[in-house]
């Protein structure tokens, strides 16, 4: 939307706290559990929440469907015990730093521009002085870094087999299925390495408050916060994570962290935050850029988080198979329970939401609706009404498919867009 309401960005902000505390709150017990067992505890916990939060419809998991899905929570499943035996060695602050070398490496790689390429410099600069840092106690041990990079090679691997769910059509049932295969994968290994203190009631009860609060905390808080939030702003406050995950761990784990740690790891916030963050001021870089942007179509699909990862030329592309239509007040955009084929983005007028029966917020200018439509299709979920006249920028799904066929680059970063709002968990 063309808001950024400071509400949600705290909520955000909360997600990340709550699951730098989690991952801190599960380390308070490694020695009597183990890092292994512990993630594999959690991971059970988060599993059995998140199954219940989200219900997932069973008839989705079609045998095209689970390959992605079986991928994903693999991914995931080394993505998380990575990061678990990495903070066992290593400050909580440093890890995430060098977790966050994954999501700037896809980033990079499917934007490729110089600016791109520049960032991902500036996060190596600053992963070179992490590796290369002596903490307050001497080097950091080898094996914390090792896993931290392997996690952060794992968290690639989790954004890029999460577009491929999403692809799918999987969407959040695919999330929840794929961290019961997390739980599952890890389980052998959980009570192989387990230490004799893991069946403490103490320590269960331990991890399983790290799973609510690096689970479903995290996730129901996301949840509300991009009802409303810009994807790019949500990136942005996403990349200032390893300094939160700093500050989390010298308050309850104690850590200390020398001037070239923190350099590092500001380093790569810098970089994250311009990878992952708004990229208005990029799509305006260049005379053929800001004359794209000037276009009113082209500038209304640009605020639309689906579409923030594209460049001035792609959403040139993209508004090429929008479609101008004006309505008159009373006019029904969409009926609730009614297949959604078509995404809409407000020009001018207003335009009520509501459902069953129940009115639930006035869209005005550069608002939008229908964009899970374009992907994942389904039914709609709200009745749309024009409360007055005005116009919109119309994209029906069969336009937008086939514009995805002839070029795949947009469909890939589209794609990421989406599968960065189900990040690790």
């Amino acid at each position: 939307m063309s808001r950024t309401p400071w509400k949600p960005v705290g909520l955000v902000l909360l997600s990340s706290a709550s699951l730098q505390m989690g991952l801190a709150v599960a380390a308070s017990v490694f020695a009597a559990a183990g890092p292994v067992s512990a993630v594999w505890v959690r991971s059970l916990v988060g599993a059995v929440l998140l199954w219940a939060y989200i219900r997932p419809d069973i008839s989705a998991y079609t045998r095209d469907r689970l390959g992605p899905i079986a991928v994903y929570g693999a991914s995931l499943a080394c993505l998380t015990l990575c990061a678990y035996v990495a903070i066992a060695h290593a400050p909580l602050g440093y890890v995430s730093a060098i977790l966050m070398l994954g999501p700037l490496a896809i980033a990079a790689w499917g934007n490729r521009t110089p600016v791109d390429l520049a960032l991902v410099g500036v996060a190596a600069i600053g992963a070179l002085l992490l590796c290369l840092a002596n903490g307050t106690d001497g080097p950091v041990s080898l094996t914390g870094l090792g896993f931290a990079l392997a996690g952060a090679v794992a968290l690639a691997a989790y954004i890029v087999a999460g577009k491929r769910v999403n692809a799918a059509g999987s969407g959040l049932s695919g999330l929840a299925l794929a961290l019961v295969i997390t739980a599952a994968l890890q389980t052998p290994f959980g009570l192989l390495l387990a230490e004799p203190g893991l069946w403490d009631v103490h320590v269960l009860l331990t991890l399983a408050l790290a799973g609510v609060l690096a689970t479903l905390v995290p996730f129901s808080l996301e949840a509300v916060a991009l009802r409303t939030l810009p994807m790019a702003t949500f990136g942005l406050v996403l990349a200032f994570e390893p300094a939160v995950a700093a500050l989390t761990g010298i308050v309850i784990r104690d850590d200390v962290l020398v001037a070239q740690q923190w350099l590092g790891i500001g380093l790569i916030v810098v970089a994250a935050a311009g990878s992952l963050g708004p990229r208005d001021w990029m799509r305006r870089m260049g005379s053929d850029n800001a004359r794209l942007m000037t276009d009113a179509t082209v500038a209304a699909l640009g605020r639309v988080p689906l579409f923030a990862g594209l460049s001035a030329p792609e959403l040139a592309t993209l508004a090429g198979a929008a479609q101008t239509r004006e309505f008159a007040a009373g006019d029904v955009l969409t009926h609730e329970g009614d297949d959604g084929d078509e995404f809409f983005v407000l020009s001018t007028g207003t335009v009520d939401i509501s459902a069953h029966g129940q009115h639930l917020r006035t869209l005005g200018e550069g608002d939008f609706l229908g964009e899970i439509a374009l992907l994942f299709g389904g039914t709609r979920t709200a009745t749309a009404t024009a409360a007055s006249p005005g116009t919109l920028y119309s994209l029906p799904k069969p336009a937008f498919l086939a514009l995805l066929e002839e070029h795949p680059d947009i469909e890939d970063k589209i794609l990421g867009t989406v599968s960065e709002r189900m990040r690790y968990r």
